[in-house]
């Protein structure tokens, strides 16, 4: 059915040149009598084939001339005449052609540039064969409209002859294949000209233009080389559903990446595919594929190098540590639990427990590990780490070793609003697996803290702070509590980095809290690689901390993020500054007074020793916040939770 409405049935006369153009093409294309032996050897000596098609045409145009000069009656002494002025016409004639190289050309892409050389070939010859008669015959007897006829004749004989050869090819490709599309080009300038010549050049694409659309408003109405210019780019939705449009293709390489995103959306309202075009210039750069951002490394927006630990010490102490030991990671799925099971898994471990209370990140992690280390015994449980009796029952049967504690919430503002979920599952989750481990004469417990918990401004913050303390308060002989305290983890599960790239490849805009708001940052590798090393170096009760350089400003991280995805800041995306959100600080502390840093063996980790501290009132307040959860009485655990840690600053957020 055709694609426009106004049309409902096929007329016979369009059914009668539908056939007549398929029996056409059938006669002149299945019936050729070239085969393919004959096709080879006529391109093997294509050069003296097209040769001797110029002297043919040259002694063709030649005679037609006189003829016509004699209107087809020439006398017999002109044919004298002819004889002896021939050769010199071939010579001049062919010597043009050399000279502009016309033997060279592609017949079946003969264009414009094509038809000039041709043209300047012919007047150059002429040129040379007067220029010669003056000079070896005399031109007392010759008629002088015989070079005139003969130049227009000759033009049209040799550039005709292309350019039906390039039509007939044209015609055969436009007559085989069936349309699979329907297409609407956005942009109707030299771009989108290009493009519409590249679908009727190419009809194995299947493609069929319908018309153009474009923002100049001029435009409208007119046609390009007999396609219409329908409207303008916001009258895309209504040309979909009047004409049956199937894929818009974007043309207007020159456009920003603002507008190539507002057109791709309005196309994507219509629900219709869209292509990009690319500028030639990135297609030369390899600039990626054209709907597509530049890739950007997490690791290159550090503005430092990622720390690697490759001393031979290191490993050994690792390897000494998790080898050949049965090791719980909490939080598997999480973006620094699931790195240390795949770090973790380099040291073959005797068992590996993924814990992970999330069905989707767990069952994609074990996927992960099961290819990357088949040898490797895993056990991936489905749990909470309040389950107190699912997890004593998993560290009892499997005899855990080493505990590596990545459970957490950890989002910011959401634990503003959501107090009693943040004390439940940090606190009380902290609490209750380390509890356990203890019970379970576990050799080690290794727990994931956050520069958040140094003079803490949001309830999560206070939470970690509270955990770090319970954790110590733990420590004693029979089991080894050790806390790492790092920065942001760039790239991890709800961060900014992934905010920012998820807002670049919309359009924009990107979203900062505060022009002069920092944070420490830390690639997810490097933070792991400080767990794990850490852990080993602790010999229980520490805090350790990684050297993570200097806080990075969050605006500058946004616009590096900008460039390096191939755009530029305020142009293409503009940066908003939204305000500080509940709980957010302008910048983070990784200590405060009254804790010692003291040096370690390795210097790119330091450590703190607290100055003391009542931990059994600690586990008294935490009694009572857990009474405090059971009642929902938010008010009373937020009041707990300041008197735990005098110096947070927290509540502010909970009407936001």
């Amino acid at each position: 059915m055709l694609r426009y409405s106004k049309f409902k049935v096929k007329s016979i006369n369009t059914i009668s040149l539908q056939l007549i153009k398929k029996m056409t093409t059938k006669v002149l294309y299945n019936y050729m009598p070239f085969n393919r032996a004959l096709r080879r050897f006529v391109m093997q000596y294509r050069t003296s084939f097209i040769l001797l098609f110029q002297l043919a045409v040259a002694a063709l145009s030649y005679i037609a001339s006189f003829y016509l000069r004699f209107e087809f009656t020439m006398p017999p002494e002109y044919f004298q005449m002819f004889y002896e002025t021939l050769p010199l016409l071939v010579v001049c004639r062919m010597a043009a052609y050399y000279v502009y190289k016309i033997h060279t050309g592609s017949w079946l892409f003969v264009s414009m540039s094509d038809l000039m050389d041709t043209l300047k070939a012919v007047l150059l010859g002429s040129v040379l064969f007067v220029i010669t008669m003056v000079f070896v015959y005399g031109l007392d007897e010759f008629p002088r409209s015989v070079f005139i006829l003969e130049a227009v004749l000759n033009l049209m004989f040799l550039g005709g002859s292309r350019f039906t050869i390039r039509y007939s090819y044209e015609f055969k490709q436009r007559a085989l294949p069936k349309v699979r599309k329907y297409v609407l080009i956005a942009g109707a300038g030299s771009a989108g000209v290009l493009m519409l010549k590249e679908v009727r050049s190419n009809p194995g694409m299947g493609l069929q233009v319908l018309g153009f659309v474009d923002d100049n408003p001029y435009k409208k109405g007119t046609n390009i080389q007999g396609i219409p210019i329908l409207g303008s780019i916001e009258d895309i939705p209504d040309l979909v559903k009047r004409l049956g449009i199937d894929e818009v293709i974007i043309a207007i390489p020159s456009s920003s990446y603002k507008n190539l995103v507002r057109i791709t959306e309005i196309a994507r309202r219509a629900r219709v595919e869209t292509r990009i075009l690319p500028s030639l210039a990135r297609l030369i750069q390899d600039d990626v594929v054209a709907n597509k951002l530049r890739d950007v490394s997490y690791d290159d927006l550090l503005g430092r190098d990622v720390l690697k630990f490759r001393r031979e010490s290191d490993y050994r102490l690792l390897k000494e540590e998790t080898g050949e030991k049965s090791i719980l990671v909490t939080g598997a799925g999480g973006s620094i639990g699931s790195e240390l099971c795949r770090q973790v898994a380099h040291f073959r471990p005797r068992m590996l427990i993924l814990y992970e209370r999330h069905e989707n990140s767990l069952y994609d992690l074990e996927i992960e590990l099961r290819k990357k280390f088949p040898e490797q015994h895993i056990l991936p449980v489905i749990g909470d780490i309040l389950d107190s009796e699912k997890l004593s029952a998993i560290l009892r049967v499997n005899k855990v070793d080493l505990i590596y504690h990545a459970a957490a919430y950890k989002h910011v503002p959401m634990m503003e609003r959501e107090p009693l979920e943040a004390v439940r599952n940090n606190i009380l989750g902290t609490l209750n697996v380390a509890r356990l481990a203890v019970k379970a004469n576990v050799n080690k417990f290794v727990f994931i803290s956050t520069d958040k918990a140094v003079n803490p401004a949001n309830v999560m913050g206070a939470t970690k702070r509270v955990s770090e303390l319970v954790i110590q308060g733990l420590n004693g002989d029979k089991v080894k509590f050790i806390a790492v305290r790092f920065g942001n983890v760039i790239g991890s599960n709800g961060s900014a980095i992934p905010l920012f790239k998820k807002q670049i490849a919309e359009g924009g805009p990107v979203t900062v809290t505060h022009p002069d708001i920092t944070r420490y940052f830390m690639a997810i590798p490097e933070a792991v690689q400080l767990v794990m090393t850490a852990g080993a170096m602790g010999g229980g009760g520490e805090i350790f901390l990684l050297d993570m350089g200097k806080p990075v400003k969050i605006i500058d991280l946004a616009e590096d993020l900008i460039r390096r995805s191939g755009l530029q800041p305020g142009k293409d995306i503009d940066i908003v500054f939204t305000g500080l959100r509940p709980g957010e600080k302008l910048y983070e502390e990784l200590y405060w007074e009254g804790e010692g840093i003291l040096t370690t063996e390795n210097k790119k980790i330091t450590m703190l020793k607290p100055n003391g501290h009542g931990y059994d009132d600690v586990f008294q307040k935490i009694k009572l916040l857990e009474e405090y959860i059971q009642k929902s009485d938010m008010e009373g655990t937020l009041r707990l939770l300041k008197e735990i840690v005098p110096e947070a600053s927290i509540g502010n957020g909970l009407n936001a």
